[in-house]
């Protein structure tokens, strides 16, 4: 588990935390739905509006979710139960929308150094690559050594 990040809200912010489960509670989702662990839902994001209240945690992503989230702007409550009011509208509540923008935003800014994962080009996977070396520090401070 680690901290993610904060989320500022017109009434209340709120506090993120990411991390995993390794539960065994079965799959509810339809078929549309990438299991817990998987893809979008690869992570579980808890949050609070108050470090010192219980943590929340948010529920799995929808694909549905997902598409609407990128045509959608909303400027959050940091109220959970919050109904959203957009055009095209948004299947769900805040607690969904904001799931849905945690998970963009995690996939659209992780970066990690060159070479260390590649594709498999018969299953198009990305997976660690086998002689994968991690520059040195040195060549880490050049931009050219970083992919996303």
């Amino acid at each position: 588990m680690k901290f993610f990040g904060k989320i500022f809200g017109t009434q209340k912010d709120y506090w993120v935390a990411q991390g995993t489960l390794s539960d065994s509670i079965p799959f509810s989702g339809d078929a549309a739905q990438e299991k817990r662990g998987e893809g979008a839902n690869g992570s579980v994001f808890w949050v609070t509006d108050n470090l010192l209240m219980d943590w929340i945690q948010l529920p799995d992503i929808h694909p549905d979710q997902l598409f609407s989230a990128r045509m959608i702007k909303h400027v959050f409550t940091g109220n959970l139960n919050a109904t959203i009011d957009s055009n095209p509208p948004f299947p769900g509540k805040e607690r969904h929308l904001l799931r849905a923008q945690l998970a963009r935003i995690q996939h659209a800014t992780e970066i990690c150094p060159k070479g260390v994962y590649e594709v498999d080009e018969e299953t198009g996977e990305v997976k660690v690559a086998e002689e994968a070396a991690i520059p040195s520090f040195d060549e880490l401070k050049s931009l050219e050594s970083w992919v996303h």
